[in-house]
């Protein structure tokens, strides 16, 4: 780390005219960005306040802890996340579960508003997107903050029943990984507490702890000194500091606190291998660890800092790039790879950059050594200038994208920021700063300071290799020695310098004939224009100034897959894998990518049952490069030979172990139980060899065939006039069959299965636990009020299958029910409730669910109904303020006409009880109850 620091000292000297003689420990700091308020009150409690309007009328609370599940004892694993969960059972000024409740009722919404985690050394929670109109409803934010802090009731009955949701989060958050991680971590952190502080804990301890443990560990360390509060939203600054010092005063500064130490993580000679197993593991994965210490506190917040990060992130870029070529090819030896840097898996004293793979098939020998080689190809050989400059300009693009949207950075994205300083002292210079600081200083940084750190971190020395792989009769994991001597094979091989190849021509060879806008129509509900192309394309903009620097597109049209045959099952579950990763003309993928460098364009497309779509956004300064890729991908959508083979290959290793996974198997089986049709089902390997190249793309181009088929919607800050001649040189040209749009061919095979059906299986599990889906369905008119009775019934349900099930009951962690209603579908209702069950408490569980279900088609409490208008009003207001939301109303009102969703808050306050129990009533009516159940097989 310090010969790090050295050259990123050196890095700044250089463009500074700094002397090199001075210390690094002198290194000036990162400007604080004045646009933030941060105090501390005497007690020792910091606090972080920002006014701010993205979304206008909201404000998010946040209070941050350095504490998490290092500063456990032995005799105490679990208690601080235990202690997150009793945050919301019971405060001074809330008890039971009266803060829920009452959040609810001004619609912040638990779960999704109202949240929190605990990790290994912080604990962090949230209240946000709460309406600031009522100042009142701010301050008694302030004060359930307070309570967190100072005011937790832990009463013995709420701490016992709680004991059965964590014992069912514990369950439902062990995964096989996770089972062999917590065999190895006492192995990669040897005599070490990382070894030993999964935050879950041990189930011994969280069953059987005295309530007093808990309430002490809560005196110990939950107090001002360690404690940050952040407040940022369109609030008044002045008032709020006057709140937290009247609130947070009050609270003791602690006499003789305990120490709150960061425990140091050793340096290893030798590498460190660490091997495990288990039955349900459905992968290979392997991964290498290159050790190295963090940033001293001294440094943090400095310019040392920042330069430090940069180079890293350039390496990071530069070297996963690598691997996403090498993966491409037909004969790579992994399926999937990936390089990355931070915390030393989950210690904050030591950091490592780290390369991950899963191989394919059974090479893992080979694909382990194919990333070991490729670290050590640039640790030798260096990147490339080239290389650098395009990873250096994709850099500065984004960073550009950020300040042009300075004025709408939202307040999730501040807050965070804060709470990252706050528990990291990672720098908050601000955008505008930052933007002016940054692009001078990378300019003055060459790649060869790049390639001076990454030598510098991969080493022998505190190098840790971790492997997990499936427990099958007969193989057993490999020996150290055995991934020793991989790794020095590798090490013995003259690995020639990576070369970089880039295609040198443009993305569209010959210009398409422009065509015209051949008629003009104004959208006076949408707030909108409509162009009528002369290709019998469509096209509808909406001029904003939600973001400065954006525009988002979608473009949809009828039709899609619904008609397909049964002939091309394989090609069709194939497909959606070559939509995820081809190329555009000349182009492969990985050409693509290096051409589109500095490019802030996205363009995803999707071919459903009953539609076809397109959707991305840009920029205006990229909105001619975003157009061309549109054009191409009408004309040019390609894949090579190789990358499909390498496709192939990638998800044959991803998915033929995976029949011993039970999440994988319950939703393979759930697939199978709603739809008849086997375009449906989850792709098998068989499906996978037997996919084409040529059928696929044969597809795909089929459906991209005819442009006059499809409406393309643009909203967000551009300039007309531009976007008019983009618009005719680039769509109105593509070809087209005015006489032929597509319709929707309904096919029920493709759409939910009606009628009643219950169907259990079992299945050898590590872990036992019960899995369960209940889906109901109908057949209703879709309108936007049916929309939203879809969803607000289905909120309503949620709600009381969490009081029921998971706090009455202690059946579930989490569970709730998802209401949709389809624009196209004929079974176009949807209610789906899947869940992870206590396997002695699954016939509860479902009948609750059917239970609330039939109580809600018969009454609505208005209560109840009131909370879920107060959450849907605030969040359909904030999506109103965003381009994504507009394209997709506007695209959908294209489908299927119905009444205009521009008075939404109108429409959402008009619901009565009556309608909402009148439309759950029509569906179960229909008898279309379908339940799916896995539970562990005992035998």
């Amino acid at each position: 780390m310090r010969r790090m620091i050295k050259l990123a000292f050196v890095a700044i000297a250089g463009f500074t005219c700094m002397p090199i003689a001075v210390s690094a420990q002198q290194m000036p700091p990162v400007p604080v960005d004045k646009e933030v308020r941060i105090g501390k009150l005497d007690n020792g409690l910091t606090y972080y306040i920002r006014h701010n309007e993205y979304p206008k009328n909201q404000v998010d609370f946040y209070i941050a802890q350095k504490v998490g599940s290092i500063l456990e004892e032995d005799n105490q694993c679990g208690l601080a996340h235990f202690l997150e969960h009793m945050c919301f059972n019971g405060t001074r000024n809330f008890p039971g579960s009266s803060m829920i409740k009452w959040l609810e009722s001004v619609g912040v919404k638990f779960g999704y508003n109202l949240n929190a985690y605990t990790s290994i050394d912080e604990t962090v929670y949230r209240i946000s997107s709460v309406p600031t109109e009522r100042i009142g409803v701010q301050d008694s934010c302030l004060m359930i903050l307070s309570d967190w802090a100072d005011g937790l009731l832990l009463e013995g009955k709420e701490i016992d029943e709680e004991r059965s949701v964590i014992h069912e989060e514990w369950r439902s958050q062990l995964p096989p990984n996770m089972r062999i991680m917590e065999k190895l971590l006492p192995e990669i952190y040897p005599d070490s507490r990382y070894g030993h502080r999964l935050p879950i804990g041990t189930m011994e301890v969280v069953d059987n702890f005295p309530h007093q443990a808990l309430r002490d560990y809560y005196e110990k360390w939950y107090r001002p000194d360690l404690q940050g509060i952040v407040v940022v939203g369109d609030i008044d600054v002045d008032r709020i500091e006057g709140k937290i010092k009247e609130l947070f005063s009050k609270i003791e500064k602690p006499v003789n606190p305990a120490e709150r130490v960061y425990f140091p993580v050793a340096d290893n000679e030798k590498p460190i291998v660490a091997f495990g197993s288990d039955k349900e593991q459905d992968k290979y994965v392997a991964q290498i660890m290159f050790k190295y210490d963090a940033l001293p506190d001294s440094l943090k917040g400095t310019m040392a800092d920042v330069t430090t990060s940069y180079l890293l992130d350039m390496a990071q870029m530069m070297l996963q790039i690598r691997l996403n070529e090498l993966g491409q090819k037909a004969d790579a030896p992994f399926a999937v790879a990936s390089a990355f840097y931070g915390e030393f898996i989950m210690a904050k004293t030591k950091q490592a950059f780290q390369m991950a793979m899963v191989p394919k098939g059974n090479s893992f020998n080979e694909g382990l050594k194919a990333v070991y080689r490729e670290a050590l190809r640039a640790k030798r050989g260096g990147f490339t200038a080239t290389e650098y400059a395009r990873c250096r300009t994709e850099y500065l693009s984004q960073l550009e994208k950020a300040y042009n949207n300075r004025n709408q950075q939202e307040n999730k994205t501040l807050a965070e920021s804060y709470v990252r300083n706050f528990i990291d002292k990672k720098p908050i210079p601000g955008i505008e700063t930052e933007y002016q600081m940054m692009s001078m200083i990378v300019n003055q940084i060459p790649v060869e300071a790049v390639n001076q750190v990454f030598s510098q971190i991969v080493s022998d020395k505190n190098l840790v290799v971790l492997g997990m792989m499936p427990a099958r009769e007969g193989e057993s994991c490999p020996k150290d020695e055995d991934i020793l001597a991989l790794l020095s094979q590798v090490e013995a091989e003259d690995i020639a310098p990576y070369v970089d190849n880039v295609k040198d021509e443009p993305l569209v060879s010959e210009l398409p004939t422009a065509g015209k806008v051949v008629k003009e129509n104004m959208l006076s509900d949408f707030g909108a224009k409509e162009w009528i192309l002369s290709n019998g394309a469509k096209v509808i903009l909406k001029k904003t100034d939600f973001k400065s620097d954006e525009i988002s597109m979608m473009a949809v049209a009828k039709g899609g897959m619904s008609a397909c045959g049964n002939d091309q099952v394989a090609d069709l579950l194939f497909m959606p894998v070559v939509l995820e990763q081809h190329g555009l003309g000349n182009f492969t993928n990985s050409d693509l990518n290096k051409l589109l460098a500095g490019k802030q364009v996205s363009l995803k497309i999707s071919l459903d049952d009953y539609m076809r779509s397109l959707s991305g956004n840009t920029t205006p300064k990229d909105l001619k490069t975003y157009m061309e890729m549109l054009y191409m991908t009408f004309t040019g959508l390609n894949v090579s030979e190789d990358e499909f083979v390498s496709m192939q290959n990638l998800y044959k290793g991803l998915i033929e172990n995976q029949g011993q996974n039970p999440a994988f198997v319950f939703q393979k089986k759930l697939q199978e139980f709603l739809f008849a049709s086997p375009i449906k089902r989850v792709f098998s390997v068989d499906d996978i060899e037997k996919a084409s190249r040529k059928n696929i793309l044969g597809i795909i181009r089929e459906q991209l065939i005819n442009a006059a088929d499809f409406t393309f919607v643009f909203s967000g800050n551009f300039d007309e006039a531009e976007l008019k001649v983009l618009t005719e040189q680039y769509i109105a040209s593509l070809p087209s069959a005015k006489d032929k749009k597509s319709e929707v061919k309904l096919n029920s095979a493709v759409e939910i299965k009606s009628g009643n059906e219950e169907q259990e299986f079992a299945m050898k599990m590590e872990v036992p636990q019960g899995s369960a889906a209940v889906i109901v369905s109908g057949k209703m008119p879709y309108s936007f009020k049916n929309r939203l009775l879809a969803s607000m019934s289905a909120q309503l349900i949620s709600t009381r299958l969490l009081s029921e099930v998971r706090e009455k009951e202690g059946a579930v962690y989490s569970i709730y029910t998802q209401g949709s209603q389809d624009r196209l579908s004929e079974m176009s209702v949807t209610y789906q409730t899947i869940f992870q069950v206590k396997p002695e408490k699954k016939d509860r569980a479902l009948e609750i669910i059917r239970s609330e279900f039939e109580k809600l088609a018969k009454e609505t409490p208005v209560e109840e109904l009131d909370k879920v208008k107060e959450f849907m009003v605030k969040q359909i207001t904030e999506d109103e303020h965003t381009n994504s939301y507009w394209c997709s109303m506007m695209a959908g009102n294209e489908l299927l006409p119905s009444e205009i969703c521009v008075k939404s808050e109108q429409t959402i306050q008009s619901i009565t009880p009556e309608e909402v129990s009148n439309y759950v009533n029509k569906v179960m009516k229909q008898n279309n109850y379908r339940v799916l159940v896995m539970m562990p097989d005992t035998k």
